[in-house]
């Protein structure tokens, strides 16, 4: 009696990988889906890190730390960017923000956080122009913020070293910002889109007077 060869035929191995391809379609959107909503999850729950890190660090060394969101196009294609610098004393109302924020004055500072939404592990961008609020063809996840001065386009929010809230609005004082304690909550939402259309549910983290940020389920 003749032994079969060991092995796969031709026909075999063409059925097997028609069986995979076929299975790798219908799978990829869904994994696509997975990890956009991951990505979402992780930018979220970066922000109430940022929030808890920004005033543990104020108290730690009794200097004031300024947060600066902006939504514009011109900063991280209008996905969304936070930054936090460290002030030069205890006060917000005493830092001389501008030349803090600018790296003008001699001991200029770099920001000590970022989440910036166009980074490449939030918003992974085919194009060298990076990811895009404009974009239309793909998933997109975005920053917006609410109940804070300038809303919805930016938001400036002072930590000091006592634990109070203060928000700012420009002016053209040396000290860049004019300061109101914050009274109302301030509401950051990450939204992720599909083709220009709202998938999911948004994630939202409130940053409350005083208190540290919390999410809002």
């Amino acid at each position: 009696m003749q032994r079969r060869p060991e092995g796969f035929t031709l026909l075999e191995l063409m059925v097997t990988v028609t069986v995979m391809g076929t299975m790798a379609a219908l799978l990829a959107p869904g994994i696509g889906e997975f990890m956009a909503d991951a990505r979402a999850a992780g930018a979220t729950e970066d922000l109430v890190r940022i929030n808890r890190h920004v005033r543990a660090r104020a108290q730690e060394t009794g200097l004031a730390h300024l947060l600066v969101y902006s939504g514009l196009a011109a900063d991280s294609g209008g996905l969304g960017r936070i930054r936090v610098w460290e002030g030069m004393n205890n006060h917000c109302r005493q830092t001389p923000w501008p030349q803090t924020i600018t790296g003008l004055d001699k001991d200029g500072h770099a920001p000590v956080d970022v989440l910036d939404m166009q980074a490449s592990s939030i918003n992974p961008s085919g194009s060298s122009r990076g990811a895009s609020i404009d974009d239309s063809d793909r998933q997109v996840i975005a920053l917006r913020v609410s109940g804070a001065i300038g809303a919805p386009d930016g938001a400036v929010i002072c930590f000091d070293a006592s634990g109070a809230t203060w928000q700012g609005s420009g002016n053209s004082s040396a000290f860049g910002f004019a300061f109101t304690r914050q009274t109302q909550p301030i509401t950051f939402t990450v939204t992720r889109k599909v083709n220009g259309t709202t998938r999911g549910a948004d994630r939202v983290v409130v940053f409350q007077p005083g208190g540290i940020a919390r999410f809002r389920f």
